[in-house]
């Protein structure tokens, strides 16, 4: 692969990538991983990410020294069976002829999806003008938008074992998650508690309920504060935008002891300075963490597509490396299953080691090697 990467450097080729990718930042991060990832390998390639204008990459990519191109559409397979499904078509139909049209002008020699369904109108213009497309899915069970378009796919790049058994087996790689590379050197737990305040010879919880949050998640720490403080655990809290308010109304949650967050920039350092994760079972995150190998709790978000985090999440939990708190249980019982897991060293050491034989370090490498050998 270094003779590949090497042709663009003699021979002055800048290659151009465009990468469909929105909706949450599980969809998201991975797009740009490998667009960081290519940059390194062949500095003059050109990346420019399509997405939605409703959704967050609108804001978030750009923060990463990319161009987005936006539309307008704001559903998801929920949607199509639903009162709002006509309104959607509209939408699609809409972002499709806007699509088209961003990729006559830009003239991509690849078109990366990496799911979400504002991935659809990308890849579909992408395979009318017969461009070149490579899917990376995130999920141990495949999203609708990568299934529709893995039959026109040069390569699909998988991130669990299971999601083989839906695409064609002869363009099929394991290959992992995408993993941003400050994910893979993180900085010590001390420097990272300096950074936050935090006291590093007391417990440190990092609770993350996904990119917009969860209420219920929150809720069950609200009702626990009392006891995390009488046993000196701090709390890295990442509570979302529509409930950081209403948290912060609340004296007990600025106890020192707590950081609240409407959303988590710094997620290397929040890693490092964590014993344990708590968080929704979203591929990304289930994949950051098995690389820095953190005792784990998952609550499974129960309205996520096909039901994906329940898959994701039971993967982990048959290997060990991960505990499962059902949503509808997380106010009862997320406080008392923290803390206890925090006291139990041997069910910590050996979800460590089993969660940390899942990771798959090389991921991004793989991936972007993969993309090099379609376009050369």
């Amino acid at each position: 692969m270094k003779t590949l990467t090497m042709k663009y450097y003699h021979n002055n080729i800048s290659p151009r990538i465009i990468i469909g990718s929105g909706g949450t930042g599980g969809h998201i991060y991975p797009g740009i991983a490998i667009a960081d990832e290519l940059k390194k390998k062949v500095p003059k390639i050109d990346i420019l990410f399509i997405g939605s204008k409703n959704h967050m990459e609108i804001k978030e990519i750009p923060k990463f020294g990319y161009h987005i191109e936006g539309f307008s559409i704001s559903g998801g397979r929920n949607k199509i069976f639903s009162m709002y499904g006509f309104s959607l078509l509209i939408e699609l139909i809409y972002s499709f002829f806007l699509a088209k049209k961003i990729i006559k002008k830009f003239s991509p020699d690849l078109v990366i999806g990496t799911g979400g369904f504002v991935s659809f109108p990308t890849l579909y213009a992408a395979k009318i003008n017969k461009i070149p497309i490579l899917i990376q899915e995130q999920n141990s069970y495949p999203g609708l938008t990568n299934r529709i378009f893995s039959r026109y796919a040069k390569k699909i790049c998988v991130a669990y074992e299971q999601a083989k058994n839906y695409f064609p087996k002869e363009k099929t790689i394991l290959t992992g998650n995408p993993i941003r590379s400050e994910i893979l050197q993180l900085p010590s737990k001390k420097e990272a508690c300096i950074h936050l305040g935090l006291n590093i010879k007391k417990p440190i919880i990092l609770s993350m309920g996904g990119s917009q949050g969860s209420n219920r998640i929150n809720n069950a720490w609200i009702k626990g504060l009392d006891k995390l403080i009488k046993l000196n655990i701090q709390l890295i809290w990442q509570v979302g935008k529509l409930d950081i308010h209403r948290i912060k109304k609340n004296k007990i949650s600025r106890h020192s002891n707590f950081i609240l967050m409407e959303y988590i920039e710094n997620i290397q350092i929040c890693y490092a300075a964590a014993d344990i994760i708590v968080s929704r079972a979203g591929a990304l995150t289930i994949a950051e963490t098995c690389i820095i190998g953190k005792p784990y709790i998952l609550i499974p978000f129960p309205w996520s597509s096909d039901d994906h985090q329940n898959k994701n999440a039971k993967i982990l939990y048959d290997h060990e490396a991960a505990l499962i708190i059902k949503d509808e249980e997380v106010e009862n019982k997320l406080v008392d299953s923290t803390i206890q897991l925090i006291h139990d060293t041997i069910m910590k050491e050996k979800m460590s080691k089993n969660i940390f034989q899942l990771g798959k370090p090389k991921a991004t490498n793989d991936i972007v090697n993969e993309i090099l050998q379609i376009i050369l």
